[in-house]
């Protein structure tokens, strides 16, 4: 027979141990063989000693399993004919209670499998639906993860180009600081001309104001002056208009005595017309032409009126 050894027992140890203890009317266990060999682990007892139950029922049905040796005396032999006896009964009743034993944990492991194949089944429906929920998120991780690197590139090339903007404001920012420092200088230069200008020409403003003072003084003198002179001329004048008037009305008395004179001449005039009408009349063309012609022209009234106005005022002017 083929002996195992591990950790320093062997299978015929465990089977001896196990053959001493049944003989000794004991029912064999992990336990008693340890305590019976002084040494040994459950894990390397166990195997063992479920080879020596399955061995045993051979062995029992074999006479000379446990018969003594020849040569002994009667009572030796009935003593183990009574263990032998014992040995059976014991081993029967172990090796019922150890089935049913066995049967009761097959059962109860049946039991368990079954449950635990339920909740397996259960466990792989839910990790099932857990894979395809993972699956399901690894797809939109990943179309997630493809937007995020597309709008990162995006980002990147609006960083470039923002940073492009930026270097570009910043040029323009120092240009237009260099240009503002200019502007700044020009127009403090400017201000200081400006405040000189600005001296200059109120210096001018109040030799001007200075100027027009006096200006004003003379031409208030002056104006006075001219009052003087023209109040003068209006009493010259007054005087002048009081004789005119004066004038004016002896030429109107003129003018009434040359109007009743004009209007007697007027009278002849149309008398003598007359009568060189009826002298053609009588005469012909000729006497006619000579007539006419020792015959003065004749003026119209108006024409006299306005000649004895105009000789009216050169007496007026004579005056």
């Amino acid at each position: 027979m083929e002996t195992l050894r591990s950790r320093g027992i062997t299978r015929d140890d465990v089977w001896q141990a196990a053959d001493s203890l049944l003989k000794a009317g004991q029912r064999p266990t992990i336990e008693r063989i340890r305590l019976h060999l002084g040494r040994g682990s459950p894990n390397t007892v166990s195997p063992h000693l479920d080879a020596w139950f399955a061995a045993l029922g051979g062995r029992i049905q074999d006479p000379q399993g446990f018969a003594p040796a020849p040569g002994c005396p009667e009572p030796v032999t009935e003593a183990a004919r009574y263990l032998w006896e014992a040995a059976l009964q014991s081993a029967r009743a172990s090796a019922e209670a150890s089935l049913a034993q066995r049967e009761a944990a097959l059962a109860e492991a049946s039991t368990v499998l079954q449950q635990e194949r339920e909740a397996l089944a259960q466990e792989r429906q839910v990790m099932q639906a857990r894979l395809e929920g993972a699956e399901a998120a690894m797809a939109e991780l990943t179309r997630a993860r493809d937007e995020a690197a597309e709008r990162a590139a995006r980002g990147e090339t609006a960083a470039a180009a923002w940073q492009q903007q930026a270097e570009a404001l910043r040029e323009e920012h120092a240009s237009a600081l260099a240009a503002r420092h200019a502007m700044q200088n020009d127009f403090e230069g400017q201000r200081a001309a400006w405040d000189q200008e600005r001296e200059t020409l109120m210096q001018r403003n109040a030799a001007n104001e200075r100027r027009m003072a006096l200006e004003l003084d003379a031409a208030r003198v002056a104006a006075r002056e001219a009052q003087k002179l023209i109040e003068a001329e209006r009493q010259a004048a007054v005087e002048r208009l009081s004789r005119a008037a004066e004038a004016a009305s002896r030429q109107g008395s003129e003018m009434t005595r040359l109007g009743q004179a004009i209007a007697v001449l007027e009278e002849r005039v149309r008398q003598r017309e007359t009568l060189l009408a009826e002298y053609r009349e009588q005469a012909g063309a000729a006497p006619a032409e000579a007539a006419a012609a020792v015959t003065p022209p004749r003026r119209s009234r108006p024409a006299r009126i306005a000649l004895s106005a105009g000789k009216g005022r050169r007496r007026g002017r004579g005056l």
